[in-house]
């Protein structure tokens, strides 16, 4: 398996190289001359954004940030976060874990339960080249952490995943808790730091007063849990939560250590409605290809637009009237002067869900596109990374 996970080095510059030989010749073109659809990173504002969060989260508390970078699926992205402060990183999948880790960072905590031979003996091969933490809410699946990690001579970190509120993994309560805390400390190969509990559903929450109400109660649980097992005597000096709905708060609340918040970095009509401290970073340049009387159609539809029901049309304030694959229709009002060929720039309704379509960001500064950068790991496999 080590060879397995020494193989993301090669694929990170096969990657690099195809999205290269794909896109490398709109390197020094103008933002409005791309192929459309493209997906445009704005390489000042993701900067600013990086920038916000690391220097307002010096103000809120003593919550670092480890940001997750599901959102982006960059290292290049990665590495401006950690660079600007970040302690480490989150992700969603062992193979953005072992891609960040080959791209030259560490702290990486795979903010997911992870089962399966194939996932878990990378992990801890991965362990062996630096710091990987992983959830975790079953004393089954610790006890197989533990023994693929002794298999691989390493040590995983792991953190007890708590169910704030979301309904999906983790313990229920402070008994089940201590009892898999008491479970942990006894396997040799996995070592406890700590707690984690994402306050999903609070995204699920417009009114602000209602979603931070909910938030406070998701960390009370949270960090009440982080007690407990302490007072049972086992270790837990990582809380981490958070994400970007609700970061500031989060960050802010006595006793969590650290912030999961991603999206922040590149914003997007879903999180932008309720957040309205970062710019949009990220758009999806698109062409008019129909014009009629009540609707404009532009080429980018559900597979170029996360959540395109949320959609917009940048200086353009049309309603979403659907979406198809390959085209998404707006509804025309008497004053719009879009025509057939125009070309225009959508925001994303949601930001990892869009980015997850595409091969490479079109990078831009100062409306020229300076740069390609790949997006990898995409979509749910894992690049044959463990052939």
């Amino acid at each position: 398996m080590t060879a397995d996970v020494l193989r993301v080095e090669p694929v990170l510059q096969e990657v690099r190289a195809r999205v290269l030989r794909a896109y490398g010749w709109e390197i020094g073109r103008e933002r409005q001359d791309l192929v459309t659809p493209a997906l445009v990173l704005d390489l000042a504002a993701v900067r600013r954004n990086v920038a916000k969060m690391a220097e307002t989260l010096k103000s809120l508390g003593s919550a670092a940030l480890r940001p997750h970078v599901k959102v982006h699926k960059s290292p290049e992205l990665a590495r401006m976060q950690v660079e600007a402060g970040a302690i480490g990183l989150s992700t969603a999948t062992v193979w953005e874990a072992m891609v960040m880790v080959q791209a030259g960072l560490d702290g990486v905590f795979v903010v997911n339960t992870v089962a399966g031979h194939h996932k878990l003996a990378a992990l801890a091969t991965l362990a062996r080249q630096a710091e990987v933490m992983v959830a975790v809410d079953d004393a089954e699946n610790g006890e197989t952490l533990a023994e693929v990690a002794r298999a691989a001579g390493s040590t995983l970190d792991v953190l007890i995943e708590v169910d704030t509120g979301m309904d999906r993994a983790g313990v229920d309560s402070v008994e089940e808790a201590i009892a898999l805390a008491d479970r942990l400390t006894h396997l040799d190969g996995v070592r406890l730091t700590g707690v984690t509990g994402y306050e999903g559903h609070c995204s699920l929450t417009p009114d602000r007063e209602l979603r931070h109400e909910r938030q406070k109660a998701a960390m009370r649980f949270l960090v009440g849990v982080a007690d407990s097992i302490r007072a049972a005597g086992f270790p837990c000096d990582i809380v981490s939560a958070g994400g970007t709905a609700t970061w500031d708060w989060t960050a802010a609340f006595p006793g969590v250590t650290e912030l999961q918040a991603g999206s922040y970095a590149l914003m997007d009509n879903f999180h932008g409605e309720m957040v309205a401290d970062f710019e949009q970073a990220v758009t999806v340049l698109s062409t008019v290809v129909s014009r009629r009387s009540d609707r404009i159609v532009m080429d980018a539809g559900n597979k170029s637009i996360g959540a395109p029901a949320l959609a917009s049309i940048r200086g353009h304030n049309l309603p979403v009237l659907r979406s198809d694959e390959e085209h998404g229709v707006f509804v025309a009002t008497g004053e719009v002067t879009l025509e057939v060929g125009d070309v225009v720039e959508l925001v994303p309704g949601y930001t990892p869900g869009t980015v997850n379509w595409y091969d490479a960001y079109h990078v831009v500064e100062d409306d020229c596109v300076v740069d390609i950068w790949p997006i990898v790991p995409r979509g749910p496999g894992h690049i044959g990374l463990l052939r």
